[in-house]
This record gives structure tokens, C-alpha cells and sequence, in this order.
């Protein structure tokens, strides 16, 4: 690939579960073409895309809308930038949906504790939010007693934490949010 191109592939899809096994099979014929010799990592961005439109079917309004769900992948010489467009309510923090208040911008708040560690949410700007994932001191699988309170919630985004250099949600207007979610090809 031109190291100073810029690749653009897009899908538009009903917001649908049965279309996940589409997303999948689309990440992984992109996959293909960006990762050739790392069968191991497309498989991740494949988890990747699952875990991100199923959270879209299930938690935003895109189908209530009659809109479809925007994917778009940006090849390019140092990273690979897929954009997920959907249409909100969006993530409530402290009380408050985007736009946030200035005074939240900064705030780093829980948004999931998973059985290896904590997903958290950093207020970027009052359209955006960024997740990271901060793996527990010590990992104890055998603490079946917090596996049973976990309501299922939140571990896709742990899996998408964890794989992905940068994961992202912003509030675009209109009722639209954009999740970008970004690896870095050097890694």
C-alpha cells in the first residue's frame, strides 16, 4: 500500500443482529488486505466489530430512527481508523447526556468493572468521551461470588478496551454519535 494514501471503505447496514456476522466477515475481508500475515489480531478486530454493533443494536435508537448503522474504515501508513456512526441517546455521566457540561471535561469517571480490571470514561470535551481499561493488581478467577453480581453489561467494551490503541464516542448533533476506534499498525 502507497504509504502516503489514504484507503476509505464503507458499509451501511440495517441495525440488525442478524447483520453481525456481515460486519464480521467485512472486518475480516479488510482485514485481509491490512493484516495479511496476522490471522491472530483479524480475528480480534473481528471481536472488535462484533462487540461494537452488537452494542449499537442493542443500546442506541438507530433502528427506532429508521436509520442505518455508518461504518467506515480509514486505511492509512501508521494506523487503521474505523468510525461507527449510530444514533444516540448516548452515555450518561453524572447525571448529564452530550453535550456535558464544561465542568465534567476532565472527569474520569467508572463506567465498568470486568473480572481482570475497570473500564473508565474520561470526559475529552463536551462532545466526547474516551475509554481506557486499567487491569486489576491481580486477576482471581476463582471469585465466582463478583462473577455473580456482574450483570453482563459492559464487557464488550473491556474487550474492545483492550485490543484497540484508542476507543472513542462523541456526540456529532442531531442525535448522532460517532464511536472511533483506532490501531495503530506498527503494533
Amino acid at each position: 500500500m502507497d504509504s502516503a494514501k489514504k484507503q476509505i471503505i464503507r458499509l451501511h447496514i440495517p441495525s440488525e443482529i442478524k447483520y453481525t456476522k456481515l460486519v464480521e466477515d467485512f472486518m475480516n475481508s479488510s482485514g485481509q488486505y491490512i493484516y495479511p500475515d496476522n490471522e491472530p489480531l483479524r480475528h480480534k478486530m473481528c471481536a472488535v466489530m462484533n462487540e461494537v454493533f452488537t452494542n449499537i443494536v442493542r443500546h442506541s435508537n438507530t433502528s427506532k430512527v429508521d436509520e442505518l448503522v455508518r461504518i467506515q474504515m480509514e486505511i492509512g501508513a501508521k494506523a487503521f481508523l474505523i468510525s461507527i456512526y449510530d444514533h444516540g441517546p448516548g452515555i450518561e455521566i453524572k447525571g448529564s447526556l452530550p453535550p456535558y457540561d464544561k465542568s465534567l471535561v476532565g472527569e474520569k469517571v467508572e463506567f465498568r468493572k470486568v473480572i481482570d480490571g475497570t473500564v473508565y470514561m474520561t470526559v475529552v470535551n463536551p462532545y466526547s468521551v474516551s475509554f481506557s481499561f486499567e487491569a486489576a493488581e491481580e486477576s482471581n478467577f476463582d471469585k465466582f461470588d463478583e462473577l455473580e453480581e456482574m450483570d453482563g453489561h459492559g464487557f464488550g467494551i473491556s474487550i474492545v478496551t483492550k485490543i484497540m490503541d484508542s476507543v472513542s464516542y462523541s456526540y456529532v448533533g442531531d442525535g448522532k454519535f460517532d464511536w472511533q476506534i483506532i490501531k495503530n499498525l506498527d503494533t
